[in-house]
């Protein structure tokens, strides 16, 4: 499984679609109370749940994970843990996944510079508080520190290089890593 982690804009939502587009890695697709985004499709993008149904979800142990963030909540079915998916996560949400101890999962932390993501996040027309919000929650959240050292496998250049290039770098990657743990991707059918 690719877990992608970074600061908001860092490119993983749009890795995570490029990898489903181009390499037949699939989406992970989460549940979260956030409201839709125009272009976003449920189902597709995110299962769009109210907090009274994640919560319910929640209670039923449906989740291997589940985080408030930026105002939402966000929570990854079992079902959804898979070698052929992929996954864009933030900070807890990487140490949850690496807690696992799951050779099969690879985590890729998306490094892109401050003035680089605001532009991206304005071009989305994402909200000027939201986006000062989320700069500064991310300067301690997403910091390069010992910790999130331990955690990275491999971190990735998103701000000098394009989308098809980080993507095809990341996959590369991934198989690369998976055969050096003794895992066969993709699966043989044996």
């Amino acid at each position: 499984m690719i877990i992608l982690t970074g600061p908001s804009a860092s490119g993983k939502t749009a890795t995570c679609l490029y990898l489903q587009e181009h390499y037949h890695i699939r989406k992970v697709i989460t549940h979260t109370t956030r409201v839709i985004r125009t272009g976003e499709k449920n189902g597709v993008d995110y299962h769009f749940v109210s907090v009274e149904d994640f919560f319910k979800l929640k209670e039923a142990g449906k989740f291997i994970e589940t985080v408030f963030y930026n105002g939402n909540y966000y929570g990854t079915s079992k079902d959804e843990v898979r070698i052929d998916k992929c996954m864009a996560v933030e900070l807890e949400g990487a140490k949850t996944y690496k807690s696992l101890n799951d050779p099969n999962i690879v985590l890729f932390y998306m490094k892109v510079d401050e003035k680089i993501r605001t532009l991206r996040m304005k071009e989305r027309g994402d909200d000027e508080k939201k986006i000062q919000s989320r700069l500064i929650n991310d300067r301690t959240a997403f910091a390069l520190n010992d910790e999130m050292n331990k955690l990275i496998d491999v971190i990735v250049d998103t701000e000098h290089h394009d989308i098809v290039s980080v993507s095809k770098f990341i996959y590369d990657k991934y198989i690369s890593i998976l055969k050096e743990r003794g895992i066969d991707f993709p699966p043989s059918n044996n």
